[in-house]
């Protein structure tokens, strides 16, 4: 057992701007979800007492510990991943969860962590070099297999967070320019045979997105509320309580996919910007550790980390926006739900990891 002494001393070395900046945004989504969703509250809060634990449990634990461990944890989460396909719990169409006693765990959401930690144990030893066509090939190959399991579930928008993981990782490791203009050669070759393959839903979702107007009541419909919704709320907003989008039912998912139209629209645009800077602040932090970090296994996980969060902040964002289509990407620390929620701060938990472990 670690003495208490020996605990405080260690926390005293974490970042606190990152464990600040990560509060304030949980924060954010509670009140949020108690003003839309009184019910899920209680959830919510109980995830993110859970979180905390995780969190700080991890903080305590030395990352590289798990350099070995990385391989394990992801062939696991390849086993999670396959037996989703056979007794997994369907939803909306969708195979994404698995039951556990009394509630359910979505292994997409942990197979991020999987592939931020075998990508930084397999590559570590390239960081400052040119990246081997070997492991740039290995690293591909450990990223495709979840990626191809996500999608199928079906889950695109995970799957394209896991492919843009890989990239920050490869290119933190020092891949080659060669690699990545052949990358981007066969991406834009693949994007006519990629529209072939894509469900009928996820085609609508791109072409609402493209023009919201043409179906209006169908696949344009969510893009148009949270654009009412983010509207609507002006410069101050209506007020906690107040978002007739969310509170009326006009907004779908607004405690969860859009749950930044329904913060726009009760704290307006005072608030969105408030949300936007803690999350700058979060995401600089991740990079000062990155830089900072004893080993390069602890800069590619803040890398891998970075490239996780940025993302998804992003796509969830633009989707709200109607800037982006619609992929049923999480916003992290804010959108409801336990899975999403433990992923994040267990991210965040291996960055302050880093960073307590950081260079004197």
């Amino acid at each position: 057992m670690i003495p208490v002494s020996g605990i405080l001393k260690v926390l005293k070395k974490a970042d606190p701007f990152l464990f600040l900046a990560m509060l304030l945004l949980l924060t954010f989504g509670l009140t949020v979800i108690l003003s839309t969703n009184p019910e899920a509250f209680g959830r919510q809060i109980l995830f993110a007492l859970t979180g905390l634990s995780i969190y700080i449990g991890i903080s305590l634990l030395d990352y590289r510990l798990l350099k070995h461990a990385s391989i394990g944890f992801y062939l696991g989460l390849l086993g999670l991943l396959g037996l989703v396909f056979v007794s997994g719990v369907v939803t909306r169409g969708t195979v994404r969860w698995l039951e556990f006693g009394v509630g359910q765990f979505q292994p997409s959401e942990f197979s991020k962590i999987a592939v931020i930690l075998v990508l930084a144990f397999l590559l570590k030893q390239n960081v400052g070099s040119r990246l081997p066509f070997r492991a740039f090939l290995i690293s591909l190959v450990l990223t495709a297999v979840p990626v191809v399991l996500v999608y199928f579930q079906p889950d695109l928008g995970t799957a394209i967070i896991l492919l843009v993981i890989w990239l920050g990782i490869i290119v933190a490791a020092g891949i080659k320019p060669l690699y990545l203009f052949l990358m981007a050669f066969l991406g834009l070759g693949t994007l006519v045979p990629l529209w072939s393959v894509l469900k009928d839903y996820q085609q609508k979702r791109i072409i609402s997105f493209l023009n919201p107007a043409l179906d209006p009541l169908g696949s344009g419909y969510n893009v148009l509320q949270a654009q009412i919704a983010v509207g609507s709320g002006q410069f101050w907003g209506r007020g906690f309580g107040r978002g007739t989008q969310s509170h009326l039912q006009f907004l779908p998912e607004h405690y969860t996919d859009f749950i930044f139209a329904a913060l726009s629209e009760e704290w307006g645009l005072i608030g969105s910007v408030a949300l936007l800077l803690f999350f700058a602040v979060l995401l600089c932090r991740v990079l000062v550790v990155a830089r900072a970090a004893r080993d390069d296994f602890g800069t590619l996980i803040a890398v891998g980390v970075f490239s996780f969060l940025l993302p998804q902040i992003f796509i969830n964002i633009g989707m709200n926006l109607g800037v982006m289509p619609i992929t049923g990407i999480p916003l992290p620390l804010v959108s409801y739900g336990g899975s999403s929620l433990w992923v994040t701060m267990m991210a965040l938990g291996l960055v302050q990891s880093v960073a307590i472990r950081r260079k004197d």
